[in-house]
């Protein structure tokens, strides 16, 4: 099983529900070809305000929203042990990127497919 969180800082006002919509609509589309994606908790949504901003080493405050995204993939098992979800997702992927790369240059070049 492969889990990563994944983090996105928003400045201003954000939309919580129009952002957890939008997430929930990529891990829909990603599990379309990678069937053990998923989402781990719910998204979570931290507001830094100017009295309490998050301080980045790099950059300094920050005042926003941090959005946190927790997710996992287990392996489908068809080639690899269920283990290997990292191996799995990076496969599907591909597959699926080229699948599209093929769709879209046969529809340009007129070539019906």
């Amino acid at each position: 099983m492969m889990r990563n969180t994944v983090y996105c800082l928003v400045d201003g006002d954000a939309d919580h529900s129009a952002i957890e919509n939008d997430v929930l609509t990529m891990i829909d589309r990603v599990n379309s070809y990678v069937p053990g994606y998923r989402l781990k908790q719910r998204i979570q949504f931290e507001i830094f305000s100017s009295e309490r901003p998050l301080y980045i080493p790099e950059t300094g405050k920050f005042t926003g929203t941090r959005v946190s995204v927790l997710l996992e993939v287990t392996g489908a098992a068809h080639y690899l042990p269920e283990y290997a979800g990292n191996l799995d997702i990076m496969t599907s992927a591909a597959k699926a990127t080229a699948e599209r790369i093929a769709s879209h240059s046969s529809e340009t070049a007129g070539v019906p497919s």
